[in-house]
């Protein structure tokens, strides 16, 4: 149980740690800017010369207090910790900087790989960086019909087209590489080759459980109406498909309405519909909408 409790924020300054890796050796090194408030903190950083750590705190701090009225309170504190966690960690490693890399294309390659690893961790366990995670969300709470990866792509292209202004159009276009190389090692490390789950629920609070999921989730749920083979007791087991970096939240969710509920979550080879093969305003209305 105190693992439990303790592996997403292990998991968060791990991640945080090789994020500020990628960011002070390869991108402030290079001269390359970033998509979000470490975008923003970072062109800030190179026309004044401020802390790059300090500035993502302030700029986040109005983007957590608007994400706090709309989000609620429970998302935001792994993304508040992850967010403190990266920006100490990129001051504090500021000094760690290295020569800028003769070969141009290497440093968005590696600072890719080594940002979307930390990233990626952080993402595992639920959290976020924060900023432009957490517009995205926003904005994808007020217009569902629209993926939240659009809104995610929308906001950094604007800021890196922003940044060419600064850092010119050369290493604007060399960050749009370390944007797409990190974008993909995140997805790799969230699913890898198995991206989704189907998750059986067995409760004694079905609708409590579905309730929750529809609202924090915003995922369908399939009720199955079932019969115990020992005591022969009627009731529902509920099917739930979710993406492999929601099941961790998943799992909390059902703990916290039933600490008996028995999960079964299973490999799902191919998941095709709303919500996985394409968006939808409640992204997923599994067994409720099944055609």
């Amino acid at each position: 149980m105190v693992w439990q409790r303790i592996r997403p924020f292990l998991f968060i300054t791990a991640g945080s740690f090789l994020y500020s890796i990628a960011v002070n050796l390869f991108f402030v090194t290079n001269k390359l800017a970033q998509g979000g408030v470490t975008g923003i903190s970072l062109l800030l950083h190179y026309k004044l010369g401020t802390p790059v750590g300090l500035l993502i705190i302030l700029i986040n701090i109005p983007v957590f207090i608007l994400g706090y009225f709309v989000l609620g309170r429970g998302f935001l504190i792994r993304s508040a910790y992850g967010m403190l966690a990266a920006s100490i960690f990129i001051d504090l490693t500021s000094a760690w900087q290295v020569p800028p890399l003769q070969n141009v294309i290497l440093a968005p390659l590696y600072g890719g790989i080594i940002a979307g690893a930390g990233l990626g961790l952080v993402f595992r366990v639920g959290g976020t960086s924060g900023g432009g995670d957490i517009i995205a969300r926003v904005l994808q709470h007020k217009f569902r019909r629209i993926d939240l990866g659009k809104f995610l792509f929308g906001i950094d292209f604007t800021i890196i087209a922003i940044s060419a202004l600064i850092v010119g159009v050369e290493k604007a276009m060399l960050t749009v590489v370390a944007v797409y190389v990190s974008a993909r090692v995140v997805d790799l490390l969230l699913s890898g080759f198995q991206k989704q789950r189907s998750v059986i629920i067995i409760s004694s609070k079905p609708d409590e459980i579905t309730k929750e999921i529809h609202k924090r989730l915003v995922r369908g749920v399939t009720m199955l109406h079932s019969m115990g083979g020992y005591s022969r007791r009627e009731g529902e087991v509920l099917l739930v498909v979710v993406q492999l970096y929601e099941t961790d939240k998943l799992r909390r969710l059902v703990e916290e309405i039933d600490p008996r509920a028995f999960i079964l979550a299973l490999e799902a080879k191919e998941v095709h519909g709303e919500g996985f093969s394409f968006p939808s305003p409640a992204r997923s209305h599994l067994g409720e909408e099944n055609r």
